[in-house]
């Protein structure tokens, strides 16, 4: 380095070291690292496993198809990471179940998760800035964009305040938060809604503004597949679960257009865990890309005991209780599908010629085998 590019750094650390991230281009080539989403299907669609934990994402979706549940397994997964640091919870649509946050962020982590409920966006934004700014949030929510009321609603007529008063205020939180999560190292999730394509051109239109999808890095849309999962409840078939499709329509960090199919429950039962069944996933991932093989009705694998078990459920119940199996499985997995990613894009196009050394059935990696 240069005597005069040091003199030049030292007087702008000296004047905006506190506010701002400062270096050489050299310096600044950070080694980026993401943190899981909740799904192991939804990471490699995310590209390099899961969420960056410096930006500013977007998940969107229909009411109840489990957009607050995937933002709170990224809380969970964020503070298990960075036992030191805190998650900020922006509950602007005051509806959230606090019962459904301690199920799935879990009890032990309560105490590091800051849930506030503001009236406006405007508050939030406030809110946001001064507690993220301190350097120790790891993971902030804003729940939601399309719910954000604003001040203007709160001060004046409705009439008055109807008028682009949302993506003003969403405007205004965008280009903060981009900022602030990049400078402090937090992921900020926003949660939002979509709404019809009055004009029938198949858009994902959500509301926010320009400047909202302008600022987001990174953008998943979450829809209801076609499966679902009945348990006998009280003697009634009750819905506990269903099949989740999610397609990043927005990424820097993977080919556009890649999806994901995952299992969401919702009612708890003996059978299946509240959230996303990454046990299913696990085994389903890892057996198609030929991490575990199989004989008949015996799984394969170094790992196991005696290197096979028999049985879907067996194996399942074998990584839910070995830690150490599943994370063994899940690295993998991930890398046989970083091995074959780059050979077939988009990994959503049916139509795509899948290479000789290919997993079978590659194409359809990340849907349902039909098992």
């Amino acid at each position: 380095m240069s005597t005069t590019t040091e003199k030049l750094l030292a007087g702008l650390r000296s004047k905006f070291g506190d506010t701002a991230r400062i270096g050489t281009a050299a310096d600044l080539q950070e080694t980026r690292r993401f943190g899981s989403s909740g799904s192991l299907a939804l990471d490699f669609a995310l590209g390099n496993s899961g969420w960056p934990t410096n930006r500013l994402v977007e998940i969107c979706g229909a009411e109840g198809v489990g957009k607050s549940t995937l933002a709170l397994l990224a809380v969970r997964t964020f503070l298990q990471a960075q036992p030191k640091r805190s998650a900020l919870y922006l509950d602007l649509e005051h509806k959230l179940d606090i019962d459904w946050v301690t199920t799935l962020v879990g009890g032990d982590l309560m105490d590091r998760m800051i849930f506030v409920q503001p009236p406006h966006i405007e508050q939030a934004t406030d809110m946001y800035t001064s507690v993220v700014s301190t350097g120790d949030v790891a993971i902030a929510v804003l729940d939601s964009i399309g719910g954000s009321p604003t001040i203007r609603t709160m001060v004046k007529s409705a009439e008055i305040a109807s008028y682009g008063g949302n993506a003003i205020g969403v405007g205004n939180f965008a280009r903060l938060a981009a900022a602030a999560s990049n400078i402090n190292d937090c992921l900020t999730i926003g949660i939002n809604q979509v709404r019809a394509d009055m004009a029938g051109l198949n858009r994902t239109m959500r509301p926010g503004g320009h400047a909202w999808l302008h600022a987001i890095t990174q953008s998943v849309v979450l829809k209801r597949g076609q499966g679902k999962v009945f348990e006998k409840i009280n003697g009634e078939d009750v819905q506990v679960g269903q099949e989740v499709r999610a397609k990043v329509i927005k990424s820097g960090y993977s080919p556009p257009g890649r999806t994901a199919t995952y299992w969401f429950f919702n009612v708890p039962t003996d059978k299946y865990p509240l959230g996303i069944d990454t046990l299913e996933e696990i085994v389903r991932l890892s057996t198609l890309t030929g991490v575990i093989t199989r004989t008949g009705a015996y799984y394969n694998h170094p790992a196991l005991p005696g290197g096979k078990v028999m049985g879907k459920d067996k194996l399942q119940e074998l990584i839910r209780d070995d830690r150490a199996l599943y994370d063994t499985l899940r690295s993998e997995t991930m890398a046989h599908l970083s091995d074959h990613a780059e050979k077939v894009a988009p990994i959503s196009d049916p139509d795509t010629d899948i290479p000789e050394d290919a997993p079978a059935g590659f194409h359809n990696l990340l849907g349902t085998d039909g098992d």
